[in-house]
């Protein structure tokens, strides 16, 4: 049996591990909905996602020895981005009428994808060796 690369199941990994942040991220935000403005609301469940994201995705994800500051920096940026998204997101798709809640589940495919791949290009990305 030839040996298993770092990258081998990555992205199950991060459907895996995303299912769990995700899961736990908007269960916090549909209740946050209920009784906060959005703006506050995605800010609150993004801090979640944060927390839990940068740790299991960088460790379990990428799989990464030892978190760097520079990481993190580039993960708190791109926190900073999707929270942004989400929230405009949601309010773009309630304004054409459509629920919060189902906004907020609706863009959910869409973030994920671009976490994803900022996530492998730009934050957990491999050093290059020169």
């Amino acid at each position: 049996m030839p040996p298993q690369s770092p990258t081998s199941g990555r992205k199950r990994r991060f459907l895996g591990y995303g299912a769990l942040n995700v899961l736990l991220t908007n269960l916090v935000l549909q209740l946050l909905l209920l009784v906060l403005h959005t703006g506050l609301a995605t800010l609150l469940s993004q801090l979640l996602n944060v927390g839990l994201g940068f740790v299991l995705y960088g460790k379990k994800v990428f799989r990464v020895e030892r978190l760097q500051k520079r990481a993190a920096l580039r993960y708190g940026l791109l926190a900073l981005l999707l929270w942004w998204a989400n929230w405009a997101g949601i309010t773009g798709l309630a304004g054409w009428g459509l629920q919060r809640n189902l906004a907020a589940l609706a863009l959910v495919p869409l973030l994920a994808a671009v976490s994803y791949s900022a996530q492998k290009w730009v934050v957990f990305r491999a050093p290059v060796l020169e």
